[in-house]
């Protein structure tokens, strides 16, 4: 379990250097057998510390959990995923508004992402839980309409790695799209 906290709080680091995070936003868990590791409600992913942290059963509700938990739940009891990442990226959460699906345009997009779409729902749902968890049983990452990434992986690297290829992505969609219209073109 410590090994797990310890990375979680090495990439909730990477998250706020990067500006996926803002304020308290965001969450992670690791799964390890049947038990969640998973971060608290309100923690600051970029100031993470091992009391940060709670450790449930797979299925387990705590407040003291994150808020996300209920979807952290669903992957884990869907997949073989052991780690699971929710951030909001600027980039995928303004292309949320106006898309339904990102389809990357640079290289690295299109060979470890391929289209992603754009789910919504009510918070804390569980039918938004559901929706979210089928996805990323098809394609390990989702985005959510206005609130972000969840992405999952074997470790939270890999769950990392896939949010940093899609917030690049959208990056790169939202400054193209940016140019053509400046330029007159269509996008």
């Amino acid at each position: 379990m410590m090994v797990a906290i310890a990375e979680m709080i090495r990439i909730g680091k990477k998250l706020g250097q990067l500006k996926l995070i803002d304020g308290a936003s965001g969450n992670m868990s690791c799964r390890i057998g049947d038990r969640i590791v998973i971060t608290k409600t309100g923690a600051l992913l970029d100031e993470l510390t091992p009391q940060d942290f709670v450790i449930l059963r797979v299925g387990e509700n705590s407040k003291k959990a994150s808020s996300d938990l209920i979807v952290h739940n669903a992957i884990y009891e869907r997949t073989d995923h052991k780690a699971v990442l929710h951030c909001h990226g600027i980039y995928n959460v303004v292309l949320s508004f106006v898309l339904d699906e990102i389809v990357p345009m640079d290289l690295e997009g299109k060979l470890f992402l391929g289209k992603i779409p754009i789910v919504e729902g009510e918070f804390k749902s569980r039918e938004l839980a559901e929706k979210i968890a089928e996805e990323v049983t098809r394609n390990g990452i989702v985005v959510v309409r206005g609130h972000g990434i969840y992405s999952a992986g074997m470790d939270i690297y890999e769950a990392f790695n896939r949010a940093c290829y899609l917030e690049h992505s959208c990056e790169i969609i939202y400054k193209l799209r940016t140019i053509s219209k400046a330029n007159g073109e269509e996008a």
